[in-house]
């Protein structure tokens, strides 16, 4: 499984986003206080157009912490995996290691989200994922592709 990138982050951010059915939802993401911003540390499973290390401004609203807008790209790709053959999770997870990329599993069993680190191809990953869909193993959803830093 992935590293635990929790450890250096004390602060929990709710990025509010719409849901597959158009409805408002909330995902929490861990971050590292930098100055006034934040750095998200872990990968989101759900929340579109963020990524893993992105530099954000939040707003606080009766205690908690929610996101307001992106400051600084880092440059990652976040991709949100279902499996339709979780029997299959070790091996793609494994793969994905194999390309440098880290990935965090979900409450979900069948659902993981996925950084692709600057440095990695990410166009090898992705034709990865497209075999794994066109078997029907997976389906992937591209939450976030790098913005250019």
């Amino acid at each position: 499984m992935s590293k635990n990138r929790n450890q250096e982050s004390d602060y929990k951010v709710n990025l509010v986003y719409h849901d597959l059915e158009g409805d408002l939802a909330t995902e929490g993401v861990w971050a590292a206080k930098e100055g006034k911003y934040y750095r998200i540390k872990n990968v989101p499973f759900f929340a579109p157009n963020l990524a893993y290390n992105d530099l954000i401004s939040v707003e606080e609203d009766e205690g908690e912490l929610f996101f307001d807008s992106l400051i600084e790209p880092s440059g990652h790709t976040t991709v949100q995996i279902v499996f339709f053959k979780p029997e299959y999770l070790e091996q793609v997870t494994e793969d994905l290691t194999k390309f440098n990329c880290d990935w965090e599993g979900s409450h979900l069993k069948e659902c993981i989200s996925v950084d692709i680190p600057k440095t990695v191809d990410y166009s090898e990953v992705r034709k990865y994922l497209n075999q794994k869909s066109e078997e029907r193993i997976l389906d992937f959803r591209e939450a976030c592709l790098a913005h250019e830093v």
